[in-house]
């Protein structure tokens, strides 16, 4: 074992100890949190600060121990790290399952394993575990291609059949209707030829411009929309599916990586998590794909390096973050390697600097340029940067109306993080400035992949640290079943003699024993998140009985429509969805009722709509009503003077209010 790989994983460890004492004294020291929270955001300017620090101080310790002669110990030390940090790491899984229900929107309680004994859990776990290992024995099982194009295509396949989900009204009591109506009526202003302007624009993105065409073709109504956004969230699942298949050699590996990839929509959920699921997740997924591809088939080249910046572009078009982190993650890809060859000059830094950053301001401005051209062919203005970024310019966004607290007890969230901080680390490892004189050579194929994948999803995970809310997380779920992969998939050297022959684990090094246990850890969290999504998708398929009433849904909208005029003016949450059934149009082209909280005027603009076109009549609903009385209260008033309820219809929850003019 070279000894300067016992000197990077010292660094390692050094590096990720002093980022938690920096993230838990930014946190928990009231001088110290009450400082940065003048300064702006206190979650992410705290977590900025700390991966920031991660990297600086990584690379700094490995200069200093490259200087220190280490001895690479076989003895007891590698088994007694082994030890403490399998026996660490279960306490802390264990403490944060325990705790899993205190998150905001936690619903750890529908689980079956949160409704039975602790010690019948751990039981179960532990024996099911000892069973599996015991079974496998580490062994390769070969699989031909063909069976693993069945796999993936069958998952695939129940994974776009949970996202079908046409009459969201049909969920009662876990029903998302505010979510799906603030998706749906960009998409449905975009399809009626809106422009994008201040009363107009889409809070998640510009994705309803890649709708525009589909729709079109299919009809345009919601559930038109449902099926395309079930295909798009099928199709992120399988460029995982194909990125780790690319990136893990062992089949038993792929077969449980792809299960576990599942595990939030086919068991946490039955269909939509709107804001993630596959919203924020298309583009890295795409992007997880082709840096895949290009590094596994060594195809990093200048047309490549061109079509990951258009892919970075069209997802800031789809949406603003992702598509930059997708951007920025690329040009790390880049720099990396540029890093790790030989080849290095003060001018050809500045150049491979000044590209980088071409790709990205391109990749931004593109997008920028691209949405308002769109503008200027329906006849509309430019949308200003400001507009174009809304609404993450906006204060009250980012650090009133979502920002929760970071909890600072054992929780999911700081495993993945260090999990993501090791890839980081093993891609700056292979850096010329953490080497030996004597190592040479770029960085190898799956350090280059993990860094860039944990690049991407430290950016992805910004979304979790401002609103640390139960199902955020979700948002890195992929890549970090793909990374666990990968450090499983890499340790199996180490397991595979050491379930024939326990006395082999006294002549294993520390490296090994790191890598022999991280595997370990990888291997069981897979074994346990496969076992989850099976045992639990039962009950998600039994609720989604509701779900697909289609006949329930199109039979409401049929009584709306013998009950009061044709394209009647209609505005607020769920009304676009029942009009497009229709076939009608609501005549009110505006932002989503569901976002009033983030532009109020949105109010003031359709009730001076109102008034300019004198309408007699209103379509609506008492969700919209109640959120104009919570944050346009005036614009309610003068409705409530000047229009009186005529009908009230109630469907799945949702009460639908039809007004006549005073």
């Amino acid at each position: 074992m070279k000894q300067s790989d016992d000197s990077r994983l010292t660094a390692g460890i050094l590096a990720a100890v002093t980022t938690m004492v920096f993230f838990a004294v930014c946190l928990a020291v009231p001088a110290v949190s009450s400082r940065i929270s003048d300064l702006g955001n206190l979650n992410l300017i705290t977590y900025a600060g700390s991966v920031i620090l991660f990297c600086l101080t990584f690379l700094l310790y490995c200069r200093l121990l490259s200087r220190i002669s280490f001895v690479s110990s076989t003895g007891k030390l590698p088994q007694i790290f082994a030890v403490l940090f399998l026996t660490g790491s279960c306490l802390f899984l264990l403490s944060a399952f325990l705790l899993e229900g205190n998150l905001t929107g936690g619903v750890s309680y529908k689980y079956v394993w949160h409704n039975l004994p602790l010690i019948l859990v751990i039981l179960a776990v532990a024996t099911g575990l000892l069973l599996f290992f015991r079974i496998w024995n580490f062994r390769e099982i070969p699989l031909s291609g063909f069976l693993y194009g069945l796999y993936y295509a069958c998952l695939t396949l129940v994974i776009g059949y949970t996202f079908y989900t046409p009459n969201v009204f049909g969920r009662y009591d876990v029903a998302d209707t505010a979510h799906g109506h603030a998706y749906f009526n960009s998409i449905y202003n975009v399809y009626h030829g809106c422009a994008y302007t201040e009363t107009t624009t889409s809070i998640y993105g510009h994705y309803g411009l890649f709708y525009k065409i589909p729709m079109k073709i299919l009809g345009g109504n919601f559930t038109d929309f449902i099926l395309l956004t079930a295909c798009i969230g099928a199709l992120c699942f399988l460029c995982s599916f194909l990125a780790l298949h690319l990136m893990a050699k062992n089949s038993l590996i792929r077969i449980l990586g792809c299960l576990a990839m599942t595990f939030p929509v086919l068991s946490m959920r039955g269909g939509y998590y709107w804001q993630l699921w596959p919203h924020r997740i298309l583009f890295a997924s795409l992007m997880t794909l082709f840096a895949a591809f290009c590094i596994r088939f060594r195809k990093l080249n200048r047309i490549t390096w061109i079509i990951g910046y258009l892919i970075a572009l069209l997802g800031v078009i789809w949406n603003t973050e992702s598509g930059m982190f997708c951007a920025v993650s690329w040009a790390g890809l880049w720099l990396l390697k540029y890093f790790s060859g030989n080849r290095r000059s003060p001018l050809r830094l500045a150049g491979v600097l000044l590209l980088q950053l071409t790709g990205v301001l391109l990749s931004f401005f593109g997008a920028f340029g691209a949405v308002n051209l769109y503008n200027l062919l329906q006849g509309a203005s430019a949308n200003s940067l400001k507009e174009f970024l809304f609404p993450l310019m906006s204060s009250s966004y980012m650090t009133d109306l979502l920002r929760l607290d970071l909890p600072l007890y054992p929780a999911a969230y700081m495993m993945v993080l260090l999990l993501f901080f090791t890839g980081i680390a093993w891609g700056i490892s292979h850096m010329k400035w953490c080497r030996s004189d004597k190592e040479t050579g770029s960085c190898p194929p799956l350090p280059l992949f993990c860094f860039f994948l944990s690049v991407l999803s430290l950016g992805q995970i910004t979304y979790f640290i401002n609103r640390p809310a139960y199902h955020n997380l979700d948002i890195i779920h992929i890549p970090a079943v793909i990374l666990i992969c990968i450090l499983a998939n890499l340790g199996l050297p180490v397991l595979r003699p050491a379930a024939a022959r326990l006395k082999t684990l006294s002549g294993i090094s520390l490296v090994q024993a790191a890598k022999g246990s991280l595997a370990l850890l990888s291997l069981s969290i897979l074994t346990v998140l496969c076992a989850g999504t099976v045992i639990q998708y039962s009950y998600n398929a039994d609720i989604k009985k509701n779900y697909h009433n289609l006949a329930e849904f199109q039979q409401f909208a049929n009584v709306i429509a013998a009950e009061i005029p044709p394209h009647t003016y209609g505005f607020g949450v769920s009304v676009a969805e029942v009009y497009s059934l229709l076939g009608w149009s609501t005549n009110c082209y505006t932002l989503d009722f569901t976002d009033l909280s983030v532009r109020p005027e949105t109010a003031d603009y359709v009730i001076s709509d109102i008034r300019k076109k004198n309408i007699q009549a209103v379509f609506t609903g008492q969700a919209t009503m109640e959120k104009m009385e919570s944050f346009a209260p005036e614009a309610a008033l003068w409705f409530s003077e000047n229009f009186t309820l005529e009908k009230e219809y109630e469907f799945a929850g949702s009460t639908f209010r039809y007004y006549i003019r005073s």
